[in-house]
Protein backbone atom coordinates (compact mmCIF):
# COMPACT_ATOMS: atom_id res chain seq x y z
CA UNK A 1 0.00 0.00 0.00
CA UNK A 2 1.29 3.32 -1.01
CA UNK A 3 2.87 5.50 2.05
CA UNK A 4 1.56 2.53 4.43
CA UNK A 5 3.80 -0.52 4.10
CA UNK A 6 4.22 -4.03 2.56
CA UNK A 7 1.78 -6.76 4.21
CA UNK A 8 1.51 -10.71 3.65
CA UNK A 9 -1.94 -11.56 3.94
CA UNK A 10 -2.52 -15.73 4.19
CA UNK A 11 -5.15 -17.26 4.21
CA UNK A 12 -6.33 -20.73 4.98
CA UNK A 13 -4.06 -22.35 7.67
CA UNK A 14 -2.54 -23.37 9.76
CA UNK A 15 0.39 -21.36 8.86
CA UNK A 16 4.10 -22.38 9.66
CA UNK A 17 6.22 -20.19 11.46
CA UNK A 18 10.01 -20.03 11.49
CA UNK A 19 13.69 -18.66 11.33
CA UNK A 20 14.98 -17.63 7.40
CA UNK A 21 16.79 -20.67 6.13
CA UNK A 22 18.03 -20.91 2.42
CA UNK A 23 15.61 -24.08 2.17
CA UNK A 24 12.48 -24.29 2.13
CA UNK A 25 10.59 -21.10 4.32
CA UNK A 26 8.16 -21.51 6.66
CA UNK A 27 4.81 -19.57 5.45
CA UNK A 28 5.69 -16.65 8.38
CA UNK A 29 9.78 -16.69 8.11
CA UNK A 30 11.16 -14.34 10.21
CA UNK A 31 15.05 -13.30 10.41
CA UNK A 32 16.31 -14.22 13.40
CA UNK A 33 17.92 -17.08 15.26
CA UNK A 34 14.47 -19.07 15.55
CA UNK A 35 14.54 -22.79 14.47
CA UNK A 36 13.32 -22.84 10.21
CA UNK A 37 10.46 -24.53 11.65
CA UNK A 38 9.33 -23.49 14.95
CA UNK A 39 5.82 -24.21 15.03
CA UNK A 40 2.51 -23.50 13.69
CA UNK A 41 -0.68 -21.18 14.44
CA UNK A 42 -3.83 -22.62 14.32
CA UNK A 43 -7.48 -20.46 13.72
CA UNK A 44 -10.59 -22.25 15.19
CA UNK A 45 -13.47 -20.05 15.16
CA UNK A 46 -12.05 -16.37 16.74
CA UNK A 47 -9.36 -18.04 18.81
CA UNK A 48 -5.42 -18.51 17.46
CA UNK A 49 -3.49 -21.50 19.08
CA UNK A 50 0.17 -22.42 18.68
CA UNK A 51 1.27 -25.38 18.31
CA UNK A 52 5.01 -26.31 19.34
CA UNK A 53 7.23 -27.84 16.97
CA UNK A 54 8.80 -30.02 19.65
CA UNK A 55 5.24 -30.96 21.06
CA UNK A 56 2.55 -30.69 18.35
CA UNK A 57 0.08 -32.81 19.84
CA UNK A 58 -0.42 -29.85 22.30
CA UNK A 59 -1.69 -26.70 21.64
CA UNK A 60 -1.50 -22.76 23.45
CA UNK A 61 -4.41 -20.28 22.93
CA UNK A 62 -2.78 -17.30 21.98
CA UNK A 63 -3.32 -13.96 23.86
CA UNK A 64 -4.04 -11.00 22.01
CA UNK A 65 -0.74 -8.86 22.30
CA UNK A 66 1.40 -11.47 24.39
CA UNK A 67 4.51 -12.32 22.27
CA UNK A 68 4.50 -16.15 20.87
CA UNK A 69 6.66 -18.98 22.88
CA UNK A 70 9.02 -19.08 20.56
CA UNK A 71 12.99 -19.50 21.96
CA UNK A 72 15.30 -16.64 20.46
CA UNK A 73 15.69 -13.43 20.17
CA UNK A 74 12.97 -12.06 18.18
CA UNK A 75 9.92 -11.37 19.89
CA UNK A 76 6.29 -11.63 18.44
CA UNK A 77 3.02 -10.91 18.78
CA UNK A 78 -0.38 -11.46 17.27
CA UNK A 79 -2.93 -8.96 17.69
CA UNK A 80 -7.18 -9.36 17.03
CA UNK A 81 -7.78 -5.27 16.46
CA UNK A 82 -11.23 -6.00 15.68
CA UNK A 83 -14.42 -8.33 17.21
CA UNK A 84 -16.04 -7.83 14.19
CA UNK A 85 -13.55 -9.78 12.29
CA UNK A 86 -11.64 -12.82 13.12
CA UNK A 87 -7.77 -11.70 11.33
CA UNK A 88 -5.42 -11.29 13.28
CA UNK A 89 -1.98 -9.70 12.89
CA UNK A 90 1.39 -10.85 13.30
CA UNK A 91 4.41 -7.90 13.95
CA UNK A 92 7.82 -8.27 15.38
CA UNK A 93 9.66 -5.81 18.15
CA UNK A 94 12.58 -3.92 16.29
CA UNK A 95 15.21 -4.61 15.33
CA UNK A 96 13.65 -8.43 14.09
CA UNK A 97 12.46 -8.24 10.51
CA UNK A 98 9.89 -10.13 8.45
CA UNK A 99 11.64 -11.77 5.22
CA UNK A 100 11.02 -10.35 1.54
CA UNK A 101 10.25 -6.46 2.73
CA UNK A 102 7.20 -7.57 4.66
CA UNK A 103 6.42 -4.86 7.52
CA UNK A 104 3.43 -7.48 8.97
CA UNK A 105 1.71 -10.25 8.42
CA UNK A 106 -2.02 -10.68 8.31
CA UNK A 107 -3.96 -14.02 9.44
CA UNK A 108 -7.13 -12.94 6.73
CA UNK A 109 -10.05 -14.33 7.97
CA UNK A 110 -13.71 -12.81 7.05
CA UNK A 111 -12.23 -9.02 6.72
CA UNK A 112 -9.47 -6.90 7.00
CA UNK A 113 -9.37 -3.16 8.17
CA UNK A 114 -7.16 -1.10 6.94
CA UNK A 115 -7.51 2.77 8.49
CA UNK A 116 -6.57 5.29 10.63
CA UNK A 117 -8.12 3.90 14.33
CA UNK A 118 -6.89 1.12 16.81
CA UNK A 119 -9.20 -1.29 15.96
CA UNK A 120 -8.00 -1.56 12.50
CA UNK A 121 -5.87 -4.44 11.26
CA UNK A 122 -3.29 -2.40 9.17
CA UNK A 123 -3.21 1.43 11.12
CA UNK A 124 -2.61 4.30 7.87
CA UNK A 125 -3.50 7.37 9.40
CA UNK A 126 -3.37 9.06 6.23
CA UNK A 127 -7.09 8.49 5.24
CA UNK A 128 -9.92 9.45 6.85
CA UNK A 129 -12.08 6.64 6.44
CA UNK A 130 -11.31 2.48 6.98
CA UNK A 131 -11.30 0.87 3.72
CA UNK A 132 -13.16 -2.94 4.52
CA UNK A 133 -11.02 -6.03 2.06
CA UNK A 134 -12.74 -8.83 2.03
CA UNK A 135 -12.82 -12.35 0.36
CA UNK A 136 -15.14 -13.62 -1.88
CA UNK A 137 -15.57 -16.75 -4.67
CA UNK A 138 -11.53 -16.89 -4.20
CA UNK A 139 -10.98 -12.73 -5.17
CA UNK A 140 -10.23 -10.20 -2.95
CA UNK A 141 -12.81 -6.90 -2.67
CA UNK A 142 -12.59 -3.91 -1.45
CA UNK A 143 -14.38 -0.39 -0.65
CA UNK A 144 -13.38 3.13 1.65
CA UNK A 145 -16.04 3.70 4.27
CA UNK A 146 -19.15 2.33 4.67
CA UNK A 147 -21.13 3.21 1.77
CA UNK A 148 -20.20 2.86 -2.36
CA UNK A 149 -19.77 -1.14 -3.65
CA UNK A 150 -16.78 -3.08 -3.61
CA UNK A 151 -14.01 -2.75 -6.19
CA UNK A 152 -12.42 -6.29 -6.73
CA UNK A 153 -8.52 -5.85 -6.56
CA UNK A 154 -6.46 -7.93 -9.55
CA UNK A 155 -3.28 -9.40 -8.70
CA UNK A 156 -0.40 -7.11 -9.92
CA UNK A 157 -2.63 -4.06 -10.93
CA UNK A 158 -2.67 -0.83 -8.80
CA UNK A 159 -6.31 0.29 -7.48
CA UNK A 160 -6.89 3.91 -6.41
CA UNK A 161 -9.75 4.07 -3.82
CA UNK A 162 -10.35 7.85 -2.52
CA UNK A 163 -7.33 7.89 -0.57
CA UNK A 164 -5.10 4.80 -0.90
CA UNK A 165 -3.50 3.07 -3.58
CA UNK A 166 -3.36 -1.11 -3.47
CA UNK A 167 -1.61 -3.46 -5.27
CA UNK A 168 -2.04 -7.15 -4.66
CA UNK A 169 1.00 -8.85 -5.43
CA UNK A 170 1.47 -12.95 -5.43
CA UNK A 171 4.18 -14.38 -3.41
Amino acid sequence: MDGCGGFLLLTGGPWSVGGWSQGPKADVCVRADWPRRAGMIQRSGEDYFWLDEKKPRRSELIQSGKPLPVQGSAVMTLRKPSPLSNSAVLALQAPHRFDDHIDAVVLAGDTVLIGPSDDCHIAYRGIPNRVIVTRKDDCWLAKEGSNGDFQRLLPGERMMLENLAITLEKV
